[in-house]
């Protein structure tokens, strides 16, 4: 629950520095590629995880029609950097292959409701609509990363790995 309010608080609010990448904040626009740098806080080594990182769905207006108030917004995945660790044992290329992918995956959702916004023409002051779009991509998104969890075993099996990069590459993820 407290990750979908967090992501709930963070799409509603709609307006996202996506340029604030030396700050706490990075979106897929800015930075599509993830390295261990972008994870600054420190492990909680008593939590069994190997890695924390909450990825959501950040959209933003991108344009206003002054006639009808259409909303064009544009969408990306993003987390946040001060909130994010991994331990340092686990901090392999693999590992980042597994993190990657997942970041990948967040952002095609976002793209998935981006395109529904979209194509939809809402008026700008039907937030309530907007954000109930982008809740339902921020489930379906963390259903599918659930499942990609535990097929790939945490990150541990490449081979899993491998065939869900192929997946998002023939759009063959639901």
């Amino acid at each position: 629950m407290k990750k979908y309010l967090f992501a709930l608080a963070w799409t509603v609010l709609g307006f996202f520095n996506l340029y604030a990448v030396e700050n706490d904040s990075i979106t897929y626009k800015l930075k599509s590629e993830l390295d261990w740098s972008d994870f600054k806080m420190n492990p909680d080594y008593s939590d069994s995880s190997k890695i924390y990182w909450e990825l959501t769905i950040v959209t933003y207006t991108k344009k206003v029609d002054i006639w009808f108030g259409i909303i064009k917004v544009e969408s990306f995945a993003g987390f946040l950097r001060n909130s994010s660790w991994v331990k340092s044992e686990f901090k392999t290329d693999l590992m980042l292959d597994y993190v990657q992918l997942k970041y990948e995956i967040a952002n095609l959702y976002a793209k998935r409701a981006e395109t529904e916004i979209n194509k939809k023409k809402i008026n700008a002051g039907m937030t309530r609509k907007i954000s109930k779009i982008i809740e339902s991509y921020i489930e379906k998104m963390h259903s599918t990363l659930k499942l990609y969890d535990v097929e790939t075993d945490f990150g541990v099996n490449q081979d899993m790995i491998e065939k869900w990069k192929n997946k998002l590459i023939n759009g063959n993820i639901e």
